[in-house]
């Protein structure tokens, strides 16, 4: 069985005061040749400031270019919006941060409020991949004062759309960020059955 651990980018929630905030998940499967993303992804979690809301915006930048500049690699897709009370949002984006991450069987790598903690997969044996049918999973939730109005992603050009206003959040809007992949170790991917057991609300491009 493929070892699952994640990368988290998550900030300390600001406070401010907007009468509702804007949750929004993202969520890809893409084929296992996606390692550059992986990568990508894993320097940035190492790098990233995270401790103010520049830094934090600079994170979901460069995460939704890395993936608008891969699409030939997405397979599934789910966009998912919501409003809820300002006196709520912490809990709320809480709760779907838990049951994201308690997908994950480890975490290699986080960086939480500019803290920054590795570790190593020491009981990984991946061997070589099938990229035609396994998969990266990559989650990105964000807490914002922008309503975004966007259809669940079913296809290449509505991907494409929500990644750019993901991507164009300001900073002053951004409250909270949480980008979560999984596998992350060198090599290791997840078989279409765990995409899809996991991931159940994905639907196939």
């Amino acid at each position: 069985a493929n070892w699952n651990p994640s990368t988290t980018i998550t900030p300390e929630t600001r406070i401010n005061t907007p009468k509702n905030v804007s949750m929004i998940q993202m969520q890809l499967g893409l084929l296992a040749s996606a390692k550059d993303i992986q990568i990508d992804l894993r320097e940035l979690a190492a790098s990233a400031n995270t401790s103010s809301n520049k830094g934090l915006q600079r994170v979901l930048q460069d995460s939704t270019l890395a993936l608008l500049r891969k699409p030939e690699l997405w397979v599934y897709s789910n966009f998912e919006t919501g409003m809820v009370p300002y006196a709520s949002a912490e809990s709320t984006f809480n709760r779907i941060s838990i049951t994201e991450r308690s997908k994950l069987k480890a975490e290699l790598t986080s960086n939480y409020s500019g803290e920054i903690s590795t570790s190593t997969n020491n009981q990984s044996n991946p061997g070589d991949s099938d990229l035609t049918n396994e998969y990266i999973a990559i989650t990105i939730l964000v807490a914002t004062k922008k309503y975004l109005s966007q259809n669940n992603s079913a296809n290449n050009e509505q991907i494409t759309e929500a990644l750019r206003l993901l991507g164009a959040i300001s900073s002053n809007d951004l409250i909270a960020l949480e980008v979560i992949w999984q596998p992350d170790g060198e090599g290791e991917t997840l078989s279409e059955e765990e995409l899809i057991t996991q991931y159940p609300n994905l639907k196939h491009l």
